[in-house]
């Protein structure tokens, strides 16, 4: 669950932070279905439980606020948006396992996975603030899933940071996810 067979593209190291954005935009991971929303941060996201305790606050499945990371299960096609600490009213009641959380018990996420536990899904997951700074190069790093076209977009204006692509470069792997359009599998490294 940890890894992706997929293209090697390899991005000059100023770079990095530019990638923030498509992981903000969201990414494809493979996983199994019926894990919890804490297993997914774990085994999939690598992520300790220190620092889910203290740096992942805000969990969304589906656009709804997650509280229970532990019983709250994943199915194939959902979204997960993960964000360290909102700022203000909203970000307390939004965060999770607040106080407050009676006050949005009506759109808070409910364990909707369907289906046998351990068949291979893809969920979407969206990284913002310091979990994409923190995190991001490393979940690019063992493998995502993206749209085709979006990479392309993103990469027309950056052709120059790209170092090899499976032994293209930047203008000609543009040109070839242009052509291809659906979904590629990439790992991503910084050098």
């Amino acid at each position: 669950m940890n890894d992706v067979a997929c293209m090697r593209l390899v991005m000059k190291e100023g770079g990095r932070r530019s990638w923030y954005y498509p992981l903000q935009k969201g990414v494809f991971l493979p996983t199994a279905s019926g894990m919890s929303v804490r297993e997914f941060l774990h085994d999939v996201l690598h992520f300790d439980d220190a620092y889910i305790e203290s740096t992942v606050r805000t969990i969304f499945l589906n656009n709804s606020p997650v509280d229970d990371i532990d019983r709250t299960r994943i199915a194939d096609g959902d979204r997960l948006a993960l964000g360290s600490a909102m700022p203000g009213l909203v970000g307390i009641v939004m965060g999770r396992d607040n106080p407050f959380k009676s006050f949005r018990s009506d759109i808070s996420a409910r364990d909707g996975a369907t289906g046998s536990s351990g068949e291979s899904i893809f969920v979407g997951v969206k990284l913002f603030s310091s979990l994409a700074a923190e995190s991001g190069a490393a979940v690019l790093e063992r493998g995502v899933t993206m749209d085709a076209l979006m990479l392309a977009d993103f990469l027309a204006d950056r052709t120059d940071q790209v170092i090899d692509a499976d032994g293209m470069d930047g203008e000609a792997l543009v040109a070839a996810l242009r052509d291809g359009g659906g979904r590629i599998a990439i790992r991503v490294e910084f050098k």
